[in-house]
């Protein structure tokens, strides 16, 4: 197996993971490997590079969803409820007076 071949599964494997720093481990390596120049070799490194595309893609969106979840959490009088469909809703908080009886 091509040197680059290996590189791309041993990223497919740290995305996978979620192993970040494994992976930004290899970005130097996987920048400097070579082209393989054999057809098929070309051709089996294109399709693992589009696969690592798609998982890195994907782990991105993981990531942006979990920002934006703490960010929500984070945010002060900020409620939501979830109606029978799963659609989430924002409830404000009242500013009318509260009344004991």
């Amino acid at each position: 197996m091509a040197e680059l071949e290996s590189l791309l599964d041993s990223a497919r494997d740290a995305l996978l993971a979620g192993d970040i720093l494994k992976l930004a481990a290899l970005a130097d390596a996987l920048e400097a490997a070579a082209s393989p120049r054999e057809p098929a070799a070309l051709r089996r490194s294109r399709d693992k590079a589009a696969r690592n595309a798609a998982l890195l893609s994907a782990a991105m969106k993981g990531l942006r969803a979990a920002l934006r979840r703490a960010e929500e959490l984070t945010q002060p009088d900020r409620f939501s409820t979830y109606d029978s469909s799963g659609r989430r809703g924002a409830l404000l908080a009242s500013t009318a007076p509260v009344r004991r009886v």
